[in-house]
């Protein structure tokens, strides 16, 4: 088992290498965005509401194609169909992205006028419906390429596109003066030229195939996914939806802000995360230690994220300081802590689901996601009229418990695994008090400020230790990382030694 959470930490690491990539470029233009010369605070809100609608939009178009292509792949009894397998689910991908917008071109100015009371961001709804159908199409090569564990040329692949959106995107704001326009257009170049670089790898692993008895079993199994993915991105975005709905615009654009920061824990830790476990879960279903494996992945991974949780929460009024270039900005933080602790249940979600995935118990996880996002849009019209931008963070936090108190429930009756439970609520209460104390910091002066603040997180472990939450074997392997990777003359070769980390079946 050691070896497989060694992999996991692995490719959770180069994985997180280009989510973490992500987050810096939105870091890196968050300051064009809230820069007076280019976008209003409204303009912001604006691209907030088309972001997350480019989400929700994805979900509908990926068809829970990839989940299906990714539990099929791995299948024994179609171990000789793989590349068929790729080819029949990417024509499909690519057809239901080319009826997508057939059907949604002529309706962008109707929707314009919806969200917006004015069809002016009609040309920029264009460009998100074709972005997203190149989206889709990308992250089928990408769930590939991780089933694959091509994780070295995901993360370049996906650093490349990165890199090239980042420079079209300033190009077209700073000196085209394309406003929200140019985000988008920028965005479609990225995602063609995406596919244009990996289209010799795409075209490597296809075969002309097609079954019409797999095609039939993917399908049924996917259904249930492609309506979990869609209430799973409505949950995600109704909370913005509601603050246009039922508050102000301003107020979408600076809880957008504070939801920036506080997720970027979820791309960069969670997302990593269930990028490199979701391929190892299937291969080790048959595996003696398999429970084992899945229940430290799940402590192990809210260490990590408490930890982030930690310093995001504490140090965001220092950062939002930093990178918004209005003041109007700068009362998001206090709804930075109430995010990020949303994102602990986020993880849980994902890492106490494997029993209804293992057991293809889909049609559940769809009831579970429906039933949260309905409840979501309850709390959003009980809680924003009384609380504004705080009622909408109060709303995702219970939702997001609610939701995963419904999945760990079902996926144990489907397929028990003996979670830390107890270990897991310690933590979640030292982290949580820890990530609300920067609120009570925060007039102070700056240096002792940042010495508290930095004290805290690194008190997080310790506090741990007292309340016996390592296992012995957890400590000698702590002091034996501390020891390997402190040597800097040895740094080199701990790196290599990484590369030859083999996966267990």
């Amino acid at each position: 088992m050691l070896n497989s959470i060694k992999t996991s930490f692995k490719d959770s690491i180069i994985y997180g290498l280009g989510n973490i990539a992500v987050k810096i470029i939105g870091f890196l233009l968050i300051p064009l965005y809230t820069d007076p010369k280019y976008f209003s605070v409204d303009d912001f809100g604006i691209i907030a509401l088309l972001d997350i609608s480019g989400l929700v939009l994805i979900s509908l178009l990926a068809s829970g194609l990839p989940q299906s292509m990714m539990r099929w792949y791995w299948d024994k009894d179609y171990a000789a169909d793989q590349k068929g397998i790729f080819f029949m689910t990417l024509v499909f991908q690519l057809l239901i992205g080319l009826l997508f917008c057939l059907f949604l071109f002529p309706l962008s100015s109707k929707v314009s006028n919806l969200i917006f009371d004015t069809i002016s961001w009609t040309k920029a709804i264009q460009l998100l419906i074709l972005s997203s159908a190149l989206q889709a199409v990308n992250n089928l090569i990408n769930t590939l390429m991780r089933i694959q564990a091509k994780s070295v040329l995901f993360t370049v692949a996906n650093l490349l596109k990165l890199a090239i959106v980042l420079f079209m995107t300033i190009y077209f704001i700073v000196y085209r003066h394309m406003g929200v326009t140019g985000i988008y257009l920028a965005q479609v170049i990225g995602n063609l030229l995406f596919i244009l670089f990996l289209s010799g790898y795409a075209i490597r692993n296809m075969t002309p195939f097609f079954s019409l008895p797999l095609f039939r079993s993917m399908s049924q199994y996917g259904f249930p996914l492609l309506l979990a993915n869609f209430a799973a991105a409505s949950l995600a975005v109704i909370d913005r939806y509601a603050l246009n709905s039922l508050a102000l615009l301003k107020y979408v654009a600076i809880y957008a802000l504070a939801y920036k920061i506080a997720t970027v824990l979820k791309l960069v830790i969670v997302d990593s995360i269930k990028m490199a476990l979701t391929p190892m879960v299937f291969k080790k279903i048959n595996s003696p230690d398999n429970k084992r494996f899945y229940s430290k992945t799940m402590l192990y991974s809210s260490f990590v994220l408490l930890m982030g949780i930690i310093t995001v929460s504490l140090f965001s009024y220092e950062l939002i300081k930093l990178i918004s270039k209005s003041t109007e900005f700068w009362g998001a933080y206090t709804l930075v802590p109430v995010l990020a602790l949303s994102v602990f249940f986020m993880n849980l979600r994902e890492t106490t689901s494997y029993g209804l995935i293992i057991n293809k118990k889909t049609r559940i996880v769809g009831i579970n996601v429906l039933i949260a996002s309905t409840l979501n849009i309850l709390l959003n019209i009980l809680l924003i009229p009384k609380w504004n931008m705080m009622g909408a963070a109060v709303a995702t936090i219970v939702t997001q418990f609610i939701y995963w108190m419904l999945n760990y429930h079902f996926s144990q009756k489907e397929y028990f695994i003996p979670y830390e439970t107890r270990k897991v609520l310690i933590m979640f209460l030292t982290g949580g008090l820890l990530s609300f104390a920067g609120l009570f910091l925060n007039e102070m002066h700056i240096i002792p400020r940042l010495i508290i603040k930095t004290t805290c997180v690194f008190v997080f472990p310790v506090l741990l230790y007292l309340f016996g939450f390592y296992e012995t074997a957890e400590l000698r392997a702590i002091r034996g990382f501390f020891v390997k990777w402190s040597d800097l003359r040895n740094l080199g070769k701990n790196l290599r030694s990484l590369k030859g980390i083999q996966n267990e079946i």
